[in-house]
């Protein structure tokens, strides 16, 4: 079965009653088409929504923060007449986004949640990001990857067996859903604990189905398989180092360290690599101070330090600011998502994964 066919039969299960969507850049016009193609056997409709670097760039370039910080009238439009969205977004060349002002980036983020967030919600639109999308030779360039080694790795994750992935991500959430106090933790790195009563868990085994949609668990991915929340915003405390490699900006970002007090981050250190992020982190707005995500990747073919971290087998991520999207009630302006590899993570003391290996019991 084709990867496009593969998205619309199994991923978000499109029917004739569906209008779907479609945001893609131009390098991925064929993919695109071909999600088209299998749509319309459904009986759907579709709007293709076609992106370019030059175009997303002058978008910050030549806009206030202003009209930035309004909500879209075609984003708002796109939303209230799709049931389901499909994301082939991302731009050719990464290295166009260095310039971009961190005061817009933040300014935009609350434009964008604006225009789509709650109306999303209340339609229950099913979602899709592809993460083949990014795999370009610019791309692998701007962040020293192997072009090759990385495609290989990025299709190979992709296609893994869904029904064995989510029996794992089913299995990972029964053992952390009733838990409450979590800890994080890499020997001489990380000790940071944090509490997660009474939020959902939202699952990315790579197919939006009617039990996502009753859950509000409306987001998926592919590559897919991570699980994750939104902690209590106030509950962090301890110190975290992100020592996986994170592809940000067109920049590689490794090393960035925070500190949390009473829920709020209260230190920050970096190097050359994060200098960017901490820029962005001071210009952003919202509640940029607060713990906004935890997850645990369980892709076994998903590697670290490209741009699936969060569904690497084993690894950790944590995320800080804006999280609404995730069910959280930290306001948008700055989110930044970090990734943790070689942790040990337990829930009301039962350890979960242990140095970076999920416990079988």
């Amino acid at each position: 079965m084709t990867l496009a066919r593969s998205i619309v039969e199994d991923c978000l299960r499109i029917t004739a009653k569906d209008n779907v969507t479609i945001n893609l850049y131009s390098h991925q016009i064929p993919l695109a088409e071909e999600i088209a193609v299998e749509c319309f056997r459904k009986g759907a409709d579709v709007l293709m929504s076609l992106y370019t670097d030059r175009f997303f760039t002058s978008y910050y370039d030549l806009l206030s923060e202003e009209s930035l910080r309004r909500p879209s009238a075609f984003c708002r439009g796109i939303t209230e007449k799709s049931t389901a969205e499909v994301f082939l977004t991302a731009t050719y060349d990464p290295s166009v986004l260095r310039t971009i002002d961190p005061k817009k980036l933040a300014a935009d983020a609350v434009g964008e949640t604006k225009a789509h967030l709650p109306l999303a919600k209340e339609r229950k639109i099913r979602t899709l990001n592809v993460g083949l999308a990014a795999v370009t030779q610019p791309r692998a360039k701007t962040y020293g990857f192997d072009y090759e080694k990385w495609n290989r790795m990025t299709q190979a994750a992709t296609s893994v067996d869904y029904g064995k992935l989510a029996k794992v991500g089913r299995a990972l959430r029964e053992k952390v859903m009733d838990a409450r106090h979590f800890t994080v933790s890499v020997p001489g790195q990380t000790d940071l604990s944090f509490d997660i009563s009474g939020r959902k868990w939202l699952l990315s085994d790579g197919v939006v189905d009617r039990e996502d949609i009753d859950n509000e668990d409306l987001d998926d991915q592919l590559p897919a398989g991570s699980l994750s929340a939104a902690p209590l915003e106030d509950s962090a405390e301890g110190r975290v180092t992100f020592n996986a490699g994170t592809p940000n900006m067109g920049r590689m970002v490794k090393g960035l360290q925070l500190k949390f007090e009473n829920g709020r981050v209260v230190g920050m250190k970096g190097n050359a690599s994060t200098a960017a992020v901490q820029k962005t982190y001071e210009s952003g707005t919202g509640d940029k101070d607060r713990i906004g995500l935890f997850g645990i990747g369980f892709n076994p073919k998903a590697e670290l330090g490209y741009l699936v971290n969060n569904v690497a087998y084993g690894a950790v991520s944590i995320g800080f600011g804006g999280n609404q999207f995730i069910g959280g009630k930290n306001k948008p302006g700055f989110f930044y998502l970090g990734s943790i590899a070689g942790a040990t993570v337990k829930a009301d003391k039962k350890t979960i994964l242990q140095k970076g290996k999920l416990v079988s019991s």
